[in-house]
């Protein structure tokens, strides 16, 4: 019991270093409602891997979540041990592990049966899928089977199940955002009459009110084909829609209300018109590839957003660039090792887009250590004492943590560059652009 508090801690503690650096920010809505003393059943959309449940652990804090992952992963040695010790709960599905691996699922269900007997909070991926989309895929019946069986096994009525939208801007990406949006809980005491007639049917139920209310929580694209279509309306939108409405965009929940008015308005357009929709999607694609050649963001071209886009605030900007060059240099001579090595064995290691910030997560939170480690003995070999080393390490991380911040404000410094030196090209983008927003207009 003493090993596992402590693995968990260790972990934790790097996890909660770590998740920020990898993410622009990490926010959750309504986290109160973990905060129960009974058990607490979280059914959660699935698009990123371990993320989804990792993240959550850093969001949660201090309250500790524990969550279901597929029993595959869960093979014998080191991982296997450190899954367990974390109170990672392995589950079985068929495509994985056949009729063998379902049986082991008694054994699971008995686990999940003992932790909420204890108040725990337990994450279950209610698609039993992992895939990077925007949209609700139909649930698992053993979602029901478990919500059911734990609360006969626990002979009470506190048992209640969280609906949780995971929202992601990118879920692939380096420094993009991640929101946790949790709905109402759920009394599963509601359904138990109905469940002591005709268990079935009260499962079947269960699922149909669940499953419209995780959608409720996500931005849900209703059509695969338009995808792409809300991306770009939101690159193009969402920043000036925010600001006309005083929101804040900082603020994920801010974002997701804004994002959610341009999906259900893509929703709604797809149902009359898919034609002007694929129209603006080949429009949209050749406009952001032109402006990604040329590296340049849309806000330099967007008239709402570009009203500080002159000479006076390029000469103001490149100062600054010139006056913390020198740290931001500190920052990539401490850190560019480990971050290089993580992000290309990542590469050569995923191969699907729905495990890459696991396993650059993964990587990162060792490489980082390691580098780090190595720089301290490094210098300690000449250094008169400790401090030294351990001043240059603290130094590395806080300048790789500016490095963050620092690089893409460098970007926009010469991305604006860009942008004052080229008239032409400026024009060209403006005209692509307007094009653009007399098809949203049309929507």
């Amino acid at each position: 019991m003493l090993t596992k508090i402590m693995v968990w801690h260790i972990v934790r503690y790097w996890v909660t270093f770590f998740i920020p650096f990898f993410y622009k920010r990490v926010q959750a809505n309504s986290i109160a409602h973990l905060k129960v003393k009974g058990p607490v059943i979280l059914a959660m959309n699935h698009p990123n891997a371990f993320t989804d449940a990792v993240a959550f652990t850093f969001i949660a804090h201090p309250i500790r979540t524990k969550y279901l992952a597929r029993g595959d992963v869960f093979k014998p040695g080191l991982i296997s041990w450190i899954l367990e010790q974390i109170g990672i709960v392995p589950i079985f599905r068929l495509q994985d592990a056949g009729k063998e691996g379902l049986l082991k699922n008694q054994s699971t269900f008995r686990k999940v049966n003992q932790l909420l007997q204890k108040n725990a909070k337990l994450i279950v991926f209610a698609e039993g899928i992992c895939v990077q989309e925007r949209r609700i895929r139909p649930l698992k019946k053993g979602v029901a089977r478990m919500v059911f069986g734990a609360f006969e096994a626990l002979k009470e009525d506190n048992l209640i199940v969280l609906p949780v939208g995971l929202n992601y801007n990118q879920p692939d990406k380096f420094r993009s955002n991640l929101y946790y949006n949790i709905g109402e809980p759920i009394n599963v005491k509601d359904f138990i009459e109905a469940y002591k007639i005709n268990p079935a049917k009260a499962q079947t139920n269960f699922l149909q009110i669940l499953e419209p209310k995780m959608k409720e929580l996500i931005n849900q694209i209703s059509q695969k084909e338009n995808d792409e279509v809300v991306y770009f309306y939101e690159d193009l939108c969402k920043r000036h829609m925010l600001l006309e409405q005083h929101l804040d965009y900082k603020n994920l929940k801010d974002d997701f209300f804004v994002t959610k008015q341009i999906t259900e308005k893509v929703n709604s357009v797809a149902q009359n018109n898919q034609t002007i929709l694929n129209e603006f999607k080949l429009k949209a694609r050749d406009y952001f590839n032109q402006l990604k050649k040329h590296r340049i963001k849309d806000w330099l071209i967007n008239p709402k957003l570009n009203q500080r886009v002159n000479f006076y605030n390029l000469f103001f900007y490149f100062f600054i660039v010139t006056l913390f060059f020198p740290f931001y240099v500190i920052g990539i001579i401490g850190n560019y090792g480990a971050y290089i090595i993580t992000k290309k064995l990542t590469r050569k290691i995923v191969k699907n887009k729905e495990f890459y910030s696991s396993i650059a997560i993964a990587l990162g939170m060792i490489f980082f250590l390691i580098n780090y480690l190595v720089w301290f003995f490094v210098i300690y070999l000449f250094s008169a004492n400790i401090f030294f080393p351990l001043f240059i390490c603290f130094l590395f991380i806080m300048t790789g943590w500016f490095s963050l911040h620092y690089h893409p404000f460098k970007a926009k410094t010469f991305g604006m560059w860009r942008i004052l030196k080229d008239k032409n090209l400026y024009n060209k983008f403006v005209l692509k652009r307007d094009e653009l927003i007399n098809f949203i207009n049309a929507f």
